[in-house]
């Protein structure tokens, strides 16, 4: 956090408002306002399912719908499903090649061969003790993966693939067996860390950037994390664009660089407090923050 705090303001690029969406549930127990703020994928890096939620989302098909599962350190559950809710017209039917993304497989390799760049640079007139590690260095991964950052996003690459990577707050869209991949009128929160088999075997929409805690925070579901009882289902109030909101009330939030050697610097420093010097690219913060006000 100290890390981050201090970063220099050009290392930190906006998002934007057009990619965030707001998740409402009724308020807390004490009466305390729940919102979940989740970040689509840019349209450049955007799927079938991603199109597919965004347009969903757009005419309020989520509003009313259900948490029907909720399985502690894995997954929150939600959608239509529940209550056998029929989609909207015109949702398109992706096909399994869109669990990879070649686009933002483009932009981690450049994106890994600018920080590695910079890494030189900064290195240079430092003494070896002082010297940043090497980005890769920091990495360990249980699936053979090799990670990087694309435009701020996790992302994994192995046997000449490019995927996302289902790391704590990912968005993706659940289904059955193949070949249905799902359309997005359901959705899966990733809430814990025992996730990676999902990887490249589901459509990745997103993450949430904020109020992760609220989607963690609900009672615990039976078999599998299903209610077992319908009427324990969890109604989401809503779910709409950023931009449905009045200009004042928008959300406003920034990644850091993916080129900045800050993003080593941050790795550096959670390493050194967790005792743990390689580690799995999910296992560090993400790289995520609200605009500070004037910026």
């Amino acid at each position: 956090e100290q890390v981050l705090a201090a970063a220099p303001a050009e290392t930190w690029r906006d998002i934007a408002v057009g990619d965030l969406y707001i998740l409402t549930l009724p308020p807390a127990a004490d009466g305390a306002k729940r919102q979940v703020v989740i970040q689509l994928l840019p349209k450049d890096y955007a799927t079938g399912h991603v199109r597919n939620v965004a347009k969903m989302a757009a005419a309020r098909w989520y509003d009313g719908t259900k948490i029907y599962r909720v399985a502690p350190n894995f997954v929150t559950q939600f959608g239509g499903n529940a209550d056998n809710k029929p989609p909207i017209k015109g949702l398109e039917k992706p096909p399994a090649s869109e669990f990879l993304n070649p686009a933002l497989g483009a932009v981690a390799d450049a994106d890994r061969a600018a920080l590695d760049a910079a890494l030189s640079a900064a290195n240079a007139d430092r003494k070896d003790e002082a010297k940043l590690p090497n980005f890769a260095s920091l990495l360990w991964d249980p699936y053979q993966v090799k990670a990087s950052y694309a435009a701020g996003w996790p992302l994994g690459q192995k046997e000449g693939n490019s995927f996302l990577i289902h790391c704590r707050g990912t968005v993706s869209v659940p289904h059955y067996d193949p070949p249905d991949t799902g359309t997005g009128t359901e959705l899966s929160v990733i809430t814990g860390e025992a996730s990676r088999n999902l990887d490249a075997a589901y459509g990745v929409v997103g993450r949430v950037i904020d109020g992760l805690q609220h989607l963690i925070d609900l009672p615990p579901g039976d078999d599998g994390g299903f209610y077992a009882n319908k009427a324990r289902n969890i109604p989401i109030v809503s779910l709409r664009p950023a931009t449905s909101l009045p200009e004042a009330e928008r959300p406003a939030y920034q990644y850091l660089d993916s080129t900045s050697v800050v993003v080593v610097q941050a790795m550096q420093a959670h390493s050194k407090v967790t005792g743990q010097w390689r580690d799995s690219i999910c296992a560090y913060p993400m790289l995520v923050r609200r605009t500070p006000s004037g910026e």
